[in-house]
């Protein structure tokens, strides 16, 4: 054999090997995720203006804006699957350097971007210092919270980590129930938990656990059927709930139910956890090559997807690209968010596959993913 052939079948070799060790729900839930957030982000203008829809389109939107809460969540409750169970052996320095080396540059840069876009949008002058503070102060666009929650939960996973490496059933039990225990307190009385870094912490903080728990479980997520009803019935709950919410508001969204951390959306966002855990590798989504490379793809680009996806909308929204594609294109809302979630998506994904194409983009505006992220720890 060649050296050029034994090179050949090496590479081969190599990519079979990692395919055979990928989780493939990993994919699955973070694909799903991914296109939740998008679509959630077209059809939010409907759900928070009651008054200016029929009754039937916005009962449908606040029925699809019930379940995608659970989103960012899911994201949360991988990174426990993949990190928390790792048997990896790093320093907590190594760990929190890789991850930040890989989402620091890309987010500075994307959010520099939003911050110019919003300023050149009200015609408002600024020097390059002041763009930066601003990034520094706090997100400069509405869904880019969830990166500095990321940031934040990446400190605390090495020592998670620890935890759950030493805890029996009985310990991960135990610390469910009072993070559980603590989103009750919150949802009562949210002025009893506060609010800030330490709050969020313990609000997600307690996803990453739930995940790591979920994955390790080889008898719950079987019981799909259970799963399913239990999710559907907190989904149309939530979804009356903020329905009556709105009504005593005056049609204004009133979002009690929807916040992240409440404990329905927790439930929720376990349920889903088990149900999409069946999609593996004897399901038709993994059968169908085509289901499955999408699946894949859009898996490996979700935080490119999550990070460039709202400047899509906006331009898509704006007008600026010569047309205007929103939640009121064609005949009824029902065809303009279809239209445009599928449209921002294509482009979000078009996007990402460029920009990593590109040397110095793919440096600056591109969050890579290992491949070792989605196989067994």
């Amino acid at each position: 054999m060649s050296e050029k052939s034994g090179t050949l079948a090496g590479g081969v070799a190599q990519v079979q090997n990692s395919l055979k060790n990928r989780v493939f729900y990993v994919d699955v839930i973070r694909a799903c995720a991914c296109v939740l957030v998008v679509a959630s982000h077209v059809f939010a203008a409907i759900c928070a203006q009651m008054n200016n829809y029929s009754a039937a389109e916005w009962g449908v939107f606040n029925v699809l804006n019930s379940i995608i809460r659970p989103s960012a969540a899911l994201y949360v409750m991988i990174s426990g699957k993949i990190f928390l169970g790792s048997s990896r052996q790093e320093s907590y320095f190594h760990f929190v350097w890789r991850r930040y080396a890989r989402l620091c540059v890309p987010f500075f840069v994307w959010s520099l971007i939003y911050f110019i876009y919003e300023c050149h949008e009200k015609r408002i002058l600024l020097s390059v210092s002041q763009a930066v503070l601003q990034v520094l102060q706090g997100p400069t666009e509405y869904h880019l919270w969830f990166m500095y929650l990321i940031l934040g939960l990446y400190l605390v996973i090495p020592i998670l980590r620890r935890f759950v490496q030493a805890a029996t059933p009985t310990d991960l039990a135990a610390a469910l129930g009072f993070w559980f225990g603590f989103l009750i307190l919150q949802f009562l009385s949210p002025s009893y938990a506060g609010s800030g870094p330490a709050t969020a912490f313990v609000n997600y903080g307690g996803y990453l656990v739930l995940g790591h728990a979920l994955d390790k479980d080889n008898g719950l997520y079987r019981r799909s059927s259970v799963w399913f009803l239990f999710w559907v019935i907190i989904v149309l709950f939530n979804a009356a709930g903020t329905y009556l919410l709105t009504i005593q508001n005056n049609g204004i969204l009133d979002e009690r139910f929807y916040f992240g951390a409440t404990p329905l959306v927790a439930l929720q966002a376990g349920a889903m956890f088990l149900l999409l855990k069946n999609v593996d590798r004897g399901s038709f989504v993994y059968k169908l090559p085509w289901l499955r490379s999408t699946v894949m793809r859009l898996s490996a680009h979700s935080y490119n997807i999550y990070l460039n996806h709202a400047l899509v909308i906006l331009l898509l929204t704006s007008g600026h690209l010569g047309f205007v594609l929103s939640e009121d294109t064609g005949p009824n809302s029902f065809v303009g968010v279809a239209l445009t979630s599928s449209v921002a998506l294509a482009c979000s994904l078009g996007l990402s596959l460029l920009l990593q194409n590109i040397p110095l983009a793919r440096t600056l505006f591109v969050i890579s993913l290992p491949t070792s992220t989605n196989r067994n720890p």
